[in-house]
């Protein structure tokens, strides 16, 4: 480690200026801070990063060491205890949350000097770490510390990665759950009671979705997927989510789970699910987790969302889960009825025939929902077997009329253009 005491008289220098710095006119915090400690520390490189690096949690996981320094006065934080929230008898700790402070740091066998500061710019509250690396001791590149740059991400690195933890959002904002976790590790597939041929199915499933990447390639089909578990209340729902997290955890190739818990935040529900879509394509393949789909997702934002899961964003290796207790309403699907459907689709390409049956299913869950139960007439099914009774087909039906229209009108559009010069296929000779 640094040498205690070696070092005092920069720290108070440092602390004076930030103090001096923070209490008149300014116009950056950060940039003060950097020209303070590479006046103080002109033997050292003076690396500015945000605190989402993970510098000091990569400490306090056990990767590291950081000895908050309090040799001197010349530091701030706050002095909380943080009290234990079960009854397991266990005591709470009593810590510092620093908003300006010095950390002798070691990672490896190299040492460091790491300064964390807390301030407001701008309205926004900003923490950022500043890392010093002794430049006798390091390779320096175009001023760049060849030292910090492997800490940072070293620390970056286990920052994003799961480490027996889910990732929750709550508060428009992502974070690690190791008692989430923990509380899943007791669910097993055994503890849910459904029939057996439904509960082999649905772990088939999921199996066969993140171990057959090549088959939805080869077919051409985005490698995406969604289920949904309703049914009353205690009907099994959260213990068959539990026990899928758990299984797929428990993977050779551990598949991470995300957990929406609330899109509750001053940025409001849209920003939140852009969040979360974002954070799915980035640590996918994954478990996306929505449970009590119907109070997450509300009328407002309703098309937003679906247009996150079934846009032009790319999904790929993403599986969705949601669960409501409310759904209880059924689509009968009739022997006849997918002879009809391929009928009346015949040339259709598979995008077109995704966007048929989403907007034909949008149109009767909308119906449902505002109690509406007609589309060009009643809906109602006087025969189940009936094709011609089914909302599914007479929904579908209209919607395949409207998909054909804009094909006709497009192939119009495209020869219009070939007959009047407007249209090339490759560059012009001449």
């Amino acid at each position: 480690m640094v040498e205690s005491g070696t070092f005092q008289n920069a720290q108070g220098q440092v602390f004076d200026d930030f103090a001096r710095h923070y209490s008149a006119t300014k116009s950056s915090t950060d940039f003060a801070i950097v020209s303070s400690l590479r006046s103080r520390y002109p033997g050292w490189t003076v690396t500015d990063t945000p605190s989402m690096t993970g510098i000091l949690e990569f400490a306090k996981a056990g990767q590291a060491e950081a000895k908050f320094n309090t040799t001197t006065d010349e530091y701030s934080a706050w002095r909380v205890h943080l009290p234990v929230t079960d009854r397991s008898g266990r005591e709470g700790k009593t810590t510092d949350s620093v908003n300006f402070g010095k950390f002798d740091y070691r990672w490896k066998e190299f040492d460091f000097m790491v300064y964390c500061a807390v301030f407001t710019e701008d309205g926004m509250r900003q923490k950022n770490t500043y890392i010093l690396s002794k430049k006798a001791d390091d390779v320096i590149t175009d001023g760049r510390s060849k030292r910090t740059d492997e800490l940072i991400a070293a620390a970056a690195q286990w920052s994003v990665d799961l480490h027996d933890e889910v990732w929750v959002f709550d508060q428009e904002y992502w974070a690690k759950d190791s008692e989430l976790w923990k509380s899943v590790q007791g669910s097993t597939w055994d503890d849910v009671i459904l029939d057996d041929t439904m509960k082999k199915s649905l772990i088939d499933d999921v199996e066969g979705f993140f171990d057959r990447k090549d088959d939805y390639k080869q077919f051409g089909v985005p490698w995406k997927r969604g289920i949904i578990f309703h049914g009353i209340p205690g009907n099994g729902k959260t213990i068959s989510i539990k026990a899928l997290v758990h299984y797929l955890s428990s993977r050779s190739d551990p598949v991470p789970t995300l957990y929406v818990k609330s899109l509750a935040g001053c940025h409001g529900p849209h920003y939140a699910i852009r969040e979360i879509f974002t954070k799915a394509r980035q640590t996918a393949p994954c478990l996306l987790v929505f449970e009590d789909l119907d109070s997450l997702i509300t009328d407002k934002v309703k098309s937003f969302f679906l247009n996150e899961v079934d846009g032009l964003e790319n999904n790929d290796g993403i599986m969705m889960i949601g669960s409501t207790n409310y759904h209880n309403k059924s689509i009968d699907f009739p022997p006849g009825l997918s002879a009809a459907i391929a009928e009346t689709t015949e040339g259709f390409s598979f995008a077109y025939l995704k966007e048929a049956f989403v907007t034909s299913l949008l149109v009767i869950v909308a119906g449902q929902r505002g109690g509406i139960e007609r589309l060009n007439g009643k809906m109602e099914i006087t025969d189940p077997e009936d094709v011609e009774s089914n909302p599914l087909w007479r929904t579908l039906s209209k919607q395949v009329e409207i998909l054909r229209a804009e094909q006709e009108e497009s192939r119009k559009s495209v020869d219009e253009a070939a007959q009047n010069g407007t249209f090339t296929s490759g560059a012009d000779d001449h």
